[in-house]
């Protein structure tokens, strides 16, 4: 490995840490036993050094490509040695790039959430994102605070949800984010968007408890579309991450139809470095 390979990419753009939450290359027809080698190299040709990993890009390509349940893949997650998540650190590393957070795993029992730490842990991870409920949120505290992680809430921004133990509203947000010093905000500003919100002024209003950003453009209407087609307001709110100071990390996220996800990828840093100009 040479010691230019070993460097991490620099992706501070104007101050603002970029990065890439890798879920935009699921769900696109990708073979599994290459996808991790594809998600690589979009990100050292687009110049984006840090990610959050999705869980089910790790899976095995044996295992994915059977209709498996969600049992099937837990026990696959408890039993496989840690040096299986080692091993794909070391390839992202040796590409320069750091695997900062970890989303997609489960984290709503306790057994489910030490794993989860314990993988975190194997990546070298530093925020795990969980998309649990308020009443999970609650439960699993003692747990989250033993860790020394970052736990990014990550709901589902929507301001027409009436389920209060959905993780919905601002209001919700809030409440989950008050109940540990290790909670924090993993906000998809094109889900907010979509779902009614203000996605500006929330940002605003919240950076002291927001830790990471996915950036995607979605219409009012929910449809995502490429950065620049929708209302959501991603210049503004890069501008005011700027100029504000926030530590608000920025993550690269797209998931409209396409023919070439590495372009899309490239092209939305690209727009994201134009608008911080």
């Amino acid at each position: 490995m040479s010691a230019f390979a070993a460097k991490k990419i620099d992706s501070v753009v104007r101050g603002v840490q970029f990065g890439l939450q890798t879920y935009v290359f699921s769900g696109i027809g990708l073979p599994q036993e290459s996808i991790l080698e594809v998600v690589i190299k979009s990100m050292v040709d687009s110049g984006l050094g840090e990610c959050d990993l999705f869980a089910p890009l790790v899976t095995p390509a044996e295992l994915s490509a059977r209709t498996q349940s969600r049992e099937e893949a837990a026990r696959w997650r408890m039993s496989v040695s840690l040096d299986y998540f080692r091993a794909i650190r070391k390839k992202f590393n040796d590409a320069g790039i750091e695997i900062y957070g970890l989303s997609g795993f489960p984290g709503s029992t306790e057994e489910e959430l030490n794993r989860t730490y314990e993988i975190a842990e194997a990546f070298g991870a530093r925020l795990v994102t969980l998309g649990v409920t308020l009443s999970a949120a609650k439960r699993i505290v003692p747990l989250a605070e033993k860790r020394n992680f970052r736990v990014g809430i990550q709901g589902r921004p929507d301001m027409s949800v009436t389920n209060p133990d959905i993780i919905a509203k601002p209001e919700n947000f809030e409440e989950a984010v008050s109940l540990s010093r290790s909670y924090w905000m993993s906000l998809d500003v094109g889900d907010a968007t979509g779902g009614g919100y203000d996605s500006l002024k929330f940002v605003e209003e919240h950076h002291d408890r927001i830790a990471l950003i996915y950036l995607k453009d979605r219409r009012k209407d929910r449809l995502s579309v490429p950065w620049g087609e929708g209302d959501t307001p991603l210049r503004e709110i890069l501008r005011l991450i700027r100029d504000r100071k926030y530590p608000i990390r920025c993550y690269v996220d797209c998931d409209y139809k396409t023919a070439d996800r590495p372009a899309d990828v490239k092209r939305s840093f690209e727009f994201a470095k134009a608008a911080l100009a």
